[in-house]
């Protein structure tokens, strides 16, 4: 405990500010994100943690399980290979007993997915079991926290920079429903001309990258921010940040407006709508 006590100390020391909260408050604590309990054997690549007061530590507890459970059940190869998600599961189920209401398809409806997609059930295998998961209320509300926490600590990470309340971040994310519809990972697609970092995640000599994997890219002024993550098989994430008042938020205003309503491709986690 002593030892564990030290390295905190340690870390605060370096990092005195909470990087969730804009800055503004001091650190005392160290949050994981991505929380540890996504990764297999709760293996968490290096680097990823940050300086946090407490409140910005325990705030998103439910949405970190949430995002964990959604990351292995939706990556059926190896979501399970150290057999936790179960017990993960049930302590979802104790936390928001309601959850799996919604967020379980029906046999009915998980058949009529997989047709809808093309997915073919193994030997064995139910259509529950081979197909695609509903996405809940719940579930946008733990991606969007998830998310702004994660830009908030890539960006960190890689340049030492730390968020603004008051800037800009908005999102786009899309399932694995999407990306076999898509017939692809098309949103990475249209910004692979973007120059950007893709980093090795890792801890010690295991490769976490089949679970998280990421690419930053930031403008020369670094005002600009675009985070582009993938959790194993199950979701992705485009998140577009911006150190300049207004300007992301005018600009989707616009865009908005030039596509109607009903299309609205990113949506702002924190700026002047967030």
């Amino acid at each position: 405990m002593g030892e564990r006590k030290s390295k905190v100390q340690r870390f605060i020391k370096a990092h005195p500010k909470c990087i969730f909260c804009g800055g503004a408050t001091d650190a005392t604590t160290i949050e994981h994100c991505p929380p540890r309990a996504l990764f297999q054997s709760r293996i968490a690549p290096e680097g990823f943690e940050f300086p946090s007061c407490a409140k910005c530590n325990n705030y998103s507890s439910d949405e970190d399980l949430i995002v964990a459970v959604i990351v292995r059940m939706g990556s059926p190869k190896f979501g399970d290979s150290d057999g936790k998600l179960k017990g993960m599961m049930m302590n979802l189920n104790r936390q928001r007993p309601d959850f799996y209401k919604t967020f379980l398809p029906s046999a009915i409806e998980a058949r009529a997915n997989n047709r809808q997609l093309g997915i073919e059930p193994e030997s064995g295998q139910t259509h529950q079991e081979a197909g695609v998961l509903n996405v809940n209320d719940e579930t946008r509300l733990a991606i969007r926290v998830f998310a702004k926490k994660l830009a908030k600590g890539i960006l960190y990470k890689e340049t030492n920079l730390i968020l603004k309340n008051d800037d800009c971040l908005v999102l786009n994310w899309f399932t694995n429903a999407n990306v076999i519809r898509d017939g692809g990972y098309k949103v990475f697609e249209l910004l692979n001309h973007i120059n950007g970092k893709s980093p090795k995640v890792s801890r010690a000599n295991v490769v976490l990258n089949n679970q998280f994997e990421y690419k930053f890219s930031i403008s020369d002024d670094q005002n600009l921010i675009l985070i582009q993550a993938k959790f194993g098989e199950s979701f992705g994430l485009v998140i577009l940040g911006s150190r300049m008042p207004k300007y992301l938020e005018n600009l989707l205003a616009k865009i908005f407006k030039d596509l109607g309503a009903d299309y609205q491709p990113f949506e702002i986690l924190q700026g002047e709508q967030g």
